[in-house]
């Protein structure tokens, strides 16, 4: 049997540039969690298993086994372990460098960017740090130009307690080891190459837009309105907006997606259409609308996966090839690794990978299955994307955060109609606000009816939020659970495809039940002593056999 599923697979071109695909991110991988000669060990076991027992042609075999050992050198050779400025920290320092990414103001005298160092207290060095600044004048600061900045420097915190956030292996995914302090600031002669004079109009156009937004919508809508449209950098919604977003399972909106990116170009086509333009004028001034608003959003994981996906079908439109949905994600996905390896540790990378695949595979099975019914489309996929992408979803969410929205799916399903509404419709605004003050007034009467929109989109939020029980703590899922219950997935998947096959579905159950055990957690009957960090004090929790806790300060 397992013979002939693996030669079924290798016929499907589709399917080896997936298999590679997760070969690649296994000896990715297998560098970050710096286990690779363990991982390296597996495979040369199932290849050698492979080869003995003729599983897959010997060609396929030594091509995974140079894809995993080129995932994982690839990331050895690009992602450093330390940097110049770390030999600084921690002391009072002065530096000079370059802003390299879109401020982010969480308030009115705070903002916070990655910086590359090109000095520090007057010694010429290299390296990027990451600036908080507090102060006044924060607008000042502008992505590509340079500036001197007092303050202190010092490595980021790491865990040191069970489930803690590690905050220096986060800031490690940026290329950066260090974080800045400052309240000082000063402005230095910027010749900018025409890279930065770029990045740095489309954020002073996405600046002005949010501006003339602001003259007819207030926050808290503004801030939702600025993430839907333009991504979670454009601007920072108030704490109480983000809380009721997380536990309403709602986040998600706040941050620019593939949705967006969907509607943006869908938005293109129709307005093309009616104006009778020839396809490829269409396609081409579609694919350069795409990159200037990727660029706009600050280069978001979800943006850029869905950017190239989007593209890369396009560019086959315009030769006419079609392209296999879930090989071109595999070939994305890729590619975005090659480039920096570091992605595949960002959430939202995973997060964006994740339910993309789940809404072609199993999303699209179900679909099928519902196409021969009086059932509107429509409102079959608008109950079946948030429930898909709940179920794809839920164990990174877990993960993570050690978290569960039980009621994401219902506020996906209600937000889902004026959710369509603010993307599409933001859009069209942010675009006659950047043109002229007399289509100025056109924004004005959109931005007064998506107001009621955005009403309603914090009025399901809250009202999810606020339920009992609406975010549960979960506990932290293995990576051999979250494998399982992926495997599950997508044998029931393949269930459903196949016609409930009876072989399909066993396996499935056997899957269902080692997962099940796997949950039973066997509690030690012997001591147990747990030491804490809390910096200038001891901690410890003590566990008597008698299942007894005892803490002492």
């Amino acid at each position: 049997m397992i013979k002939d599923v693996l030669n079924t697979a290798m016929q499907n071109k589709n399917a080896v540039m997936f298999i590679t695909a997760v070969i690649f991110m296994f000896g990715i991988l297998s560098y970050f969690n710096d286990n690779g000669i363990l991982c390296a060990g597996i495979i040369s076991i199932l290849a050698l298993i492979a080869i003995i027992k003729n599983y897959i042609p010997l060609k396929y075999i030594l091509f995974w086994i140079f894809i995993f050992y080129f995932g994982f050198f690839n990331s050895y050779f690009k992602i450093k372990a330390t940097d110049n400025l770390v030999t600084y920290a921690p002391q009072k320092a002065s530096i000079q460098g370059q802003v390299v990414s879109i401020p982010n103001s969480s308030s009115i005298n705070k903002t916070k960017f990655f910086f590359n160092v090109e000095q520090i207290n007057g010694a010429e060095t290299t390296g990027k740090t990451f600036v908080t600044y507090t102060g006044s004048n924060i607008k000042q600061f502008k992505i590509g130009n340079k500036y001197e900045l007092s303050g202190k420097i010092q490595t980021p915190f790491r865990a040191s307690n069970p489930s803690q956030f590690d905050y220096g292996k986060y800031l490690r995914n940026f290329d950066t080891f260090t974080v800045f302090y400052s309240e000082n600031a000063k402005s230095l002669n910027n010749n900018l190459s025409p890279k930065w004079q770029i990045l740095q109009v489309l954020n002073n156009v996405r600046d002005n837009i949010i501006t003339t937004h602001s003259k007819y919508i207030k926050s808290p809508n503004l801030e939702i309105l600025g993430g839907i449209v333009f991504g979670d950098d454009a601007v920072a919604p108030p704490d109480y907006i983000k809380t009721s977003f997380v536990n309403s399972g709602l986040l998600h909106i706040l941050a620019a997606s593939g949705m967006n990116v969907a509607f943006i170009y869908g938005f293109w086509v129709f307005f093309m259409r009616r104006l009778r333009v020839p396809f490829k004028f269409m396609v081409t001034s579609g694919i350069g609308l795409i990159i200037i608003y990727t660029l706009m959003t600050g280069l978001g994981a979800s943006v850029i996966r869905a950017a190239l996906m989007l593209i890369l079908i396009l560019l086959g439109k315009l030769i006419d090839r079609d392209a296999h949905t879930v090989a071109l994600l595999a070939f994305v996905a890729t590619v975005m690794l090659i480039y920096n390896p570091a992605f595949i540790n960002n959430v939202g990378f995973q997060l964006s990978f994740i339910v993309t695949f789940g809404l072609l595979t199993t999303a699209n099975v179900i679909f099928e299955r519902f196409q021969n019914t009086k059932i509107p489309q429509w409102l079959i996929g608008a109950f079946l994307i948030p429930i898909v992408a709940q179920i794809w979803v839920a164990p990174i969410q877990m993960f993570y955060f050690n978290t569960f929205s039980s009621y994401s799916i219902f506020a996906n399903v209600c937000s889902m109609p004026f959710l369509s509404v603010v993307s599409f419709g933001g859009f069209v605004s942010s675009i006659l606000a950047c043109l002229s003050p007399y289509t100025n007034k056109i924004c004005f009467v959109l931005d007064f009816i998506l107001n009621y929109f955005l009403h309603a989109i914090i009025f399901i939020s809250n009202f999810f939020a606020h339920l009992k029980g609406s975010l549960l703590t979960t506990t932290h899922p293995s990576i051999f659970q979250i494998v399982i219950y992926y495997a599950i997935i997508l044998f029931f998947t393949l269930s459903i495809k196949t016609g409930f096959n009876k072989k399909i579905f066993l396996i499935c159950s056997f899957l269902m039940f080692g997962l099940v055990l796997s949950l039973i957690d066997i509690q030690p009957k012997d001591l147990q002593i747990i030491t804490f960090d809390v910096q200038n004090a001891d901690c410890f929790l003590i566990k008597t056999p008698e299942n007894k806790y005892f803490i002492i300060a």
